[in-house]
Formats: C-alpha cells, sequence, structure tokens
C-alpha cells in the first residue's frame, strides 16, 4: 500500500493492514517441574519460580509530571476569532471546514519565519522518515544529505514522493547549544532541555481554542495537542494520496481534530487539501473494506472540495477520520509549505492491541514511539508529549 503523513499523507485511505488478533498467550510454565513419576516433590524455590512465571506483568508506576495548560498566548487573547454557528455545522456534516482570519497577516508572518528556518535546519531528518517509510529495506540513518537522500528514494522507492514530513516542532529538544539566544528554556530547565523557539506558535491558545470549538469541547474538557508537523512540497513532488488521519493514531478516539495552515498564500495552482465531504461518517468503509478495497473511491458518492485561495492566517480543519488528497506541486510554482497541528479531547486511551481487528499504520510511529511505552494499554493518553493547550 501507499503511504504518506499526518495532516497529508499519502498511502492508503481510511484503513490499513489488516491484522488478526494479538496472540501471545503465557507458557505453561513447565521449566522447574520435578523430574520422575508421580507427583514430583518441588522446594519452595520451584514454587517461587512458578509463581513469577504466572504472575501478570506489574502495571507501570504512573507518571508524574505537571499537566497543567501549557497554551501559549504568543497571540493576544483580544484577536481570537469565534468558529461561527455555520462554521460548526459545516464541520460536523462534512468533516471539514475553512475558518478564515484566524491570525492576522502580521501574527502569521512572524510565526512562519520560524517554522520555516526551523524546518531547514531539519530537512536531513525529513529525507530520512521519507527513506523509512517508502524505502523499508534501507538504513536512513546512513545518508548523509539531500542528494544521498533523492538517490536512495529513486533507486528503492516504487512511488513518487509526495512531500517531506517534520514531526513536532513544539516537543523538547537537545538540538541548541547552551547559552543559545534563539531557544526559549524554562527557567531552572536543564541545559539539555530546550523548546524551539517555534513551540509557543505551535503550543497556541488561539489555535487550541479553534480546535476546542470545532470538538464541541464542553467547560470541564481539556484539549491536548496530538502532533505537530510542517509538510513541505517542492516543485514536481507527486500527489499525496487519499488517507484519513485517525488511521495512523494508537488511540481510542473520535473527538480529533487537525488544523492546516498554509505558511504562505496558496493560490488556485497549489497543492492544498481536498477534502471527501461526509468520508467521516461512512462507517462501512472502514470497517468493511481492506486497504486495496478502498483504492477507487469513485462508488462512494462523496463531494469533493477544496478551499483555494487561502491567505496566511486562514485555517483549514478536518475530522480525524476524514478522507482527504492533495495534487502534485506544479514544477513552476514555489515550494509549498503548511503546518498541521492535530488536537484531541482528553480522555481517549491507547488502543488494546488484543481487541483491536487492525493496527493503526505505523507512518508515524517517529512520532509517537517515545512516549507510547510510557503508557499501559487502555489507560488515557497523558504525557508530558501531548501537553493540554486549552484552556
Amino acid at each position: 500500500g501507499r503511504r504518506g503523513g499526518r495532516g497529508e499523507r499519502s498511502g492508503g485511505t481510511a484503513t490499513q493492514r489488516r491484522g488478526g488478533r494479538g496472540g501471545g498467550g503465557r507458557g505453561s510454565g513447565d521449566e522447574g517441574r520435578g523430574g520422575g513419576g508421580g507427583r514430583a516433590s518441588r522446594d519452595r524455590s520451584d514454587y517461587i519460580s512458578l509463581a513469577k512465571a504466572s504472575a501478570p506483568p506489574k502495571p507501570r508506576p504512573p507518571l508524574v509530571f505537571d499537566d497543567s495548560s501549557q497554551g501559549s498566548d504568543v497571540f493576544p487573547a483580544s484577536g481570537d476569532r469565534d468558529v461561527t454557528l455555520q462554521e460548526q455545522l459545516a464541520f460536523e456534516r462534512k468533516g471539514h471546514v475553512c475558518v478564515r482570519g484566524v491570525l492576522s497577516n502580521d501574527e502569521a508572518k512572524g510565526m512562519v519565519s520560524e517554522l520555516i528556518r526551523e524546518t531547514k535546519a531539519r530537512q536531513l531528518e525529513a529525507y530520512r522518515h521519507r527513506i523509512a517509510v517508502l524505502c523499508p529495506d534501507q538504513d536512513p540513518t546512513r545518508v548523509q544529505n539531500e542528494a544521498e537522500a533523492l538517490d536512495v528514494l529513486r533507486k528503492h522507492s516504487d512511488e513518487e514522493v509526495g512531500f517531506l514530513q517534520t514531526f513536532n516542532l513544539h516537543r523538547r529538544s537537545a538540538a541548541y547549544p547552551p547559552g543559545s539566544r534563539d531557544v526559549a528554556r524554562d527557567e531552572g530547565a536543564p541545559e539539555t532541555n530546550f523548546l524551539p523557539p517555534c513551540a509557543k506558535y505551535i503550543l497556541s491558545r488561539r489555535l487550541a481554542k479553534v480546535a476546542a470549538e470545532l470538538l464541541g469541547a464542553e467547560e470541564e474538557d481539556k484539549v491536548r495537542v496530538y502532533q505537530s508537523c510542517v509538510f513541505v512540497k517542492p516543485p514536481g513532488f507527486g500527489e499525496t494520496h487519499w488517507h484519513s488521519d485517525a488511521n495512523m493514531v494508537p488511540l481510542d478516539v473520535n473527538k480529533f481534530v487537525t488544523l492546516w495552515l498554509p505558511l504562505r498564500p496558496l493560490h488556485e495552482d497549489d497543492a492544498a487539501l481536498v477534502f471527501a465531504s461526509g468520508s467521516h461518517r461512512d462507517f462501512a468503509l472502514p470497517y468493511w473494506k481492506t486497504l486495496e478495497g478502498m483504492s477507487d473511491l469513485n462508488d462512494r458518492g462523496y463531494e469533493v472540495e477544496s478551499y483555494p485561495p487561502l491567505d496566511l492566517g486562514d485555517v483549514t480543519a478536518h475530522a480525524g477520520w476524514t478522507l482527504h488528497w492533495s495534487p502534485p506541486q506544479p514544477k513552476d510554482c514555489p515550494p509549498r509549505y503548511a503546518l498541521s497541528v492535530c488536537y484531541f479531547l482528553d480522555g481517549a486511551r491507547r488502543l488494546r492491541k488484543s481487541e483491536c481487528r487492525q493496527d493503526p499504520h505505523k507512518e508515524d510511529e517517529w512520532s509517537y514511539k517515545d512516549w507510547l511505552v510510557d503508557i499501559e494499554e487502555g489507560a488515557p493518553a497523558r504525557h508530558p508529549a501531548l501537553p493540554v493547550v486549552y484552556p
């Protein structure tokens, strides 16, 4: 199957690999049994060994961390824009909506410069991720520059590269040297625990408020950031195939929304997102169809919509199960940069593998593998990597 990224993804539509129930099971614990006929005697150590072998695994100790809101006020509340009832209704019915003027042009320009600077600094990481996804038999860590990456992709990938994807520019990093003036380091934090300067924009309450209103958050609800990405479509890069974001998420979640912000004005020829209206309600599609069975959506009767032109400060939003697509970026157009931020309502739980009909697609494993191991199956997804940003 084809593969792609969050917020725009190549490779598949609403479901991906279909797997059997988790097997495993425990062994019979025969080791340590006495030999000979009849009921062999056992000493104390035998019983202790048997008890340990049959005991259920110990639960992980609960994470202890500051789970208060990490939302940033980089955009003042005085400029907040309420999502209208018409926009909320369109999102609920169609699974997508365009919310224009969330940021002013000047506010957006400050964000754009920081995000693009960080994205360019991590370009090699983005190329390595594409190799890991499209060329799974190749070692991405052996690639040392863009030219080598393109050579590997050309020789070993059987599909076009649709985009470059840089994950989680809002998370703490040791990438900045101590004393750098360009980092946002928490007071009293160790010298290796930095927030990239663009983090404050991704964690902004202004954007999180839009997400909360589209998700129908109640007064007592909290909204968390699931992940952020900057997607780059250089001139001549291929299409992003139909997919849904929630298919890549290892959480049992419906209240999930992706905000997608172009980092320059997009015109009719640029590769904006295209949405299949109502696909978030098409329960039969992911329930019955295999990945191959969803390769052709012509018989689903979806109305396909997009929102060009898009100005700086405009936002498109789509529900986690909404199918979306993006065309190739024309060779005579400049690169298309876009920020994608995914949110979910607090309380979503990690999937129990034994209860799943299929596994989440592993496209975004680079994004969640570090925090997923800290959360028990079936436990609420609360972790420093999934910060509360609203209210």
